[in-house]
């Protein structure tokens, strides 16, 4: 039923000729529309779908040349409409005016016009009610009926602990306490968004978010995020030109905060009005889709913005425009359903109300798998991993090499390669955990949470090489835990190794002296991860990782500290062994 409601306008007026649902016969409706099953008669005045099928075909060059996204299933929906229940599904007014805007120009370059049978306007009564239908249906959001379910599994979304309005609230309407009366909602909106094309970091990696613009649709199942409505949409509906009025949009899921409250708009003028919440892009840092309401009211007239008029509205907004008499309505309602991005992540990251970077981590982890790690894990923590090397130099194979100080954290999710001069062994990282929350639950730690880090190069023969270990981290403090292997930086022999670094929650205390039960005699060789995690009960929580490969410096630790043959360790090295009798530059590394 939930795609269904996407267009869910039932005519029920319509006259039938047969009763019974029909196959699609036709090609161009058989794929792409989301249906099978068709019933007649049609809008274009088709009986039967034969006569349907050829109408069609005289206007396929509009779905030839993709005029608009969605011009193939609109035109189906009018010559081949869906069979539901026995009645027709019709197209919404928002299919029909984005067709519209898209192909009516191509339309009439082809000599013909813009049929009756395509008119938006025969479809706008019944997109209203459809909306209103669907702003009472307790199924259609995450906070309905199946709340508990969502809310009581495992790694359960952030969003439960927005979730204020409990019980009852499982709808739009629901969610507003008995403010929200759709009994007069009347017409409709047009909003439409454009976006433009940047690049941005989130959570150490960039991201190239696109450009592109859309209509929204509250009958469409389509989620939409944070980057693509961050500017001021464009705003239309039927307005009497000498008619004051107010516009807000609020959230219906997490708080029902404001994200704009728009005063003494003139008729239909959007563009010229009275900020009492300026418009702020609704920041969804989390992974369900959340509806954002707009909801346009009538004014008795022009309204003159008190301090005690401006503070309801800015608090309380949708509970002050019931109360208040100067405003009637709504008189139309729509909504558009935002999930996480990268941008809202780190928006709401840098500006400490959230943490949901390891979301981006656990989908990254899923594209870099390793045996010891399950293949469903979801990880609820950040390890954000910083190394701040010194300068320093040193001779490869003959070359003279000046590495820069600096300072850099790790990338997880781009796979970042690192050079092993700048994660040496004496260059110890700094590491910081926090939690998959709001701020500051996202930072705090019971007095009894014990956690275990450990850094292992699953690339160095059939068990990992154990490059850190620290046990029994207090607090989420992992200066204040027990280093049961000191830190030993990346020497990859050949090739590119990952180095992953592992968070596990403790259920107690772990003995640092079991630790030997897990490695042979080299103390860090044929680490038995999978048996340590299992033996002591471990559960993975935050994960990062990077990679680094054989390079100038494994090869200056070869020679200079392993006392290995130089001639081996460097043959096919450029330059080498010429650079061994001639004064080179150095070669410096930022």
């Amino acid at each position: 039923m939930d795609q269904k409601m996407r267009l869910l306008i039932v005519i029920s007026s319509f006259i039938v000729v047969s009763k019974c649902c029909e196959q699609i016969r036709s090609p161009i409706c058989q794929t792409g529309v989301g249906y099978n099953l068709t019933i007649f008669p049609n809008l274009a005045g088709h009986l039967f779908q034969g006569g349907a099928i050829v109408g069609l075909q005289n206007i396929r060059a509009l779905i030839d040349q993709k005029c608009s996204p969605n011009i193939r299933e609109f035109l189906c929906r009018v010559y081949i409409p869906e069979c539901y229940q026995g009645k027709p599904v019709l197209p919404s007014w928002e299919m029909c005016q984005e067709a519209y805007e898209g192909c009516h120009q191509l339309m009439s370059s082809l000599g013909q016009s813009w049929s009756f049978s395509l008119n938006c306007s025969k479809f706008e009564q019944s997109t209203i009610d459809s909306i209103k239908t669907k702003s009472k249906d307790n199924t259609e959001f995450w906070f309905g009926t199946g709340v508990n379910k969502l809310c009581n599994a495992p790694h359960a979304t952030i969003a439960c602990k927005r979730n204020i309005h409990k019980g009852h609230m499982d709808s739009i309407v629901a969610r507003f306490n008995g403010n929200l009366d759709t009994s007069q909602v009347d017409r409709l909106m047009q909003i439409n968004y454009t976006y433009s094309a940047e690049h941005i970091t989130s959570c150490f990696n960039p991201y190239s978010m696109p450009g592109g613009s859309f209509q929204v649709d509250p009958l469409s199942p389509a989620v939409h995020h944070p980057w693509e409505v961050r500017n001021t949409p464009t705003i239309t509906w039927t307005a009497n030109p000498s008619q004051y009025y107010t516009l807000v949009l609020v959230d219906a899921g997490m708080g029902g905060n404001a994200y704009a409250v728009f005063i003494n708009i003139l008729g239909n003028d959007f563009a010229r009005h009275e900020a009492v919440v300026d418009y702020r892009a609704p920041m969804n840092p989390t992974e369900v889709d959340n509806p954002y309401v707009f909801l346009l009211y009538e004014q008795t007239g022009r309204i003159s913005a008190t301090g005690s008029l401006i503070q309801n509205l800015t608090s309380n907004t949708i509970a002050a425009l019931h109360a208040n008499s100067h405003f009637r309505g709504p008189k139309a309602i729509s909504w558009v359903r935002i999930k996480q991005d990268p941008y809202s992540i780190t928006y709401l990251g840098s500006r400490s109300v959230v943490n949901n970077c390891p979301s981006l981590v656990s989908e990254a982890l899923h594209h870099h798998p390793a045996s010891f790690i399950p293949s469903n894990t979801i990880l609820d923590m950040s390890v954000d991993v910083t190394y701040t090397p010194s300068s320093i130099s040193f001779i490869s194979c003959c070359k003279t090499y000046v590495y820069n100080e600096k300072s850099f954290s790790i990338n997880p999710i781009g796979n970042s390669t690192v050079k092993t001069a700048h994660v040496r062994s004496s260059a110890i990282p700094s590491v910081s955990l926090s939690k998959r929350d709001w701020y500051p639950e996202a930072i705090q730690f019971a007095d009894n949470e014990l956690y275990t880090l450990m850094m292992v190069d699953p690339d160095a023969g059939s068990s990992p090489y154990l490059h850190w270990l620290v046990l029994n981290i207090p607090k989420g403090n992992v200066n204040d835990g027990v280093s049961v292997r000191e830190y030993k930086g990346p020497a990859p022999p050949s090739g590119v190794h990952t180095y992953y670094f592992l968070l596990y929650k403790q259920t107690a205390k772990i003995n640092p002296s079991v630790i030997g039960n897990y490695t042979t005699s080299c103390s860090r060789c044929g680490f038995k991860i999978s048996n340590f995690v299992s033996n002591n009960h471990l559960e993975l929580k935050g994960a990062s990782w990077m990679l680094s490969s054989h390079d100038e410096y494994v090869r200056h630790l070869h020679v200079d500290e392993s006392s290995k043959d130089r001639t081996q360790v460097c043959s096919g090295q450029s330059g080498f062994p010429a650079s061994c009798t001639s004064v080179g530059s150095s070669v410096t590394v930022g």
